[in-house]
């Protein structure tokens, strides 16, 4: 498996870009069977099996796992081994109300108008995300995704906002990643990407927020469909 290339943006919204490429691989070929639904929530993560389906020697997988417990993606509760995050009502609740709350902080306090440079960088990262859907390849799917964000919460300037964004992008990516997958919810993304790229060049605060807030629902709908609903 040979790593991708990043971008810097790319790279910030993915620290595990800097690990080695065998690491980096792995964790790539685990959040694409996340993504896919070959790995479901609570799944267990066997070294033996990760390194015969990925070809990876054990160290590698271990650290691809440690990487992605540190993230929040992987969970290892004592005596029971390493699975995949998985999220009850109230949990889901409790995440996606503070996320709602790090997003409109970060909109709240975005410097508009936004320069110029800045909302086209931006702008050629929605339509990145754009072409990766259109390619279908759902890691890049993923990865533009997740880029976007980065760079549309960067305007707040607030370097512990932004982190505490990732992170918590990272943390829900367990929810998330059902909806990357689902045709639908690509073409709905590329449109409210758009959406948001046009009310921040209109100043309109307002409008943006309900935004960002209708965008990061759709996917903790589709977890809840699929995984809490009898």
């Amino acid at each position: 498996m040979s790593p991708s290339k990043t971008s810097g943006a790319t790279a910030g919204a993915f620290p595990h870009a800097l690990l080695p490429a065998q690491v980096a691989a792995v964790i790539a070929a685990i959040e694409t069977d996340i993504i896919r639904g070959r790995i479901l929530p609570r799944n267990r993560l066997i070294e033996d099996h990760l390194m015969e389906d990925y070809d990876a020697k054990r160290h590698v997988v271990r650290a691809a796992l440690t990487e992605l417990q540190r993230l929040g993606v992987v969970v290892k509760p004592p005596h029971l081994g390493a699975h995949v995050r998985r999220f009850d009502e109230s949990s889901l609740h409790a995440l996606y109300q503070f996320r709602a709350v790090l997003h409109g902080a970060a909109v709240a306090i975005m410097p508009l108008p936004v320069d110029a440079a800045r909302l086209a960088a931006v702008e050629q990262s929605a339509q990145v995300h754009g072409q990766a859907v259109a390619s279908g390849d759902l890691i890049a799917i993923h990865r533009a995704n997740m880029a976007f964000h980065r760079l549309l919460f960067g305007l707040c300037d607030n370097p512990y906002l932004e982190e505490s964004i990732r992170l918590h992008d990272w943390i829900s990516f367990p929810a998330r990643a059902y909806g990357i997958a689902d045709p639908q919810a690509q073409q709905l993304a590329c449109a409210e990407h758009a959406a948001m790229v046009a009310a921040i060049r209109a100043c309109d605060r307002t409008q943006l927020d309900a935004l960002t807030r209708t965008h990061m629902n759709r996917a903790r709908a589709l977890y809840v469909e699929k995984f809490l609903v009898c």
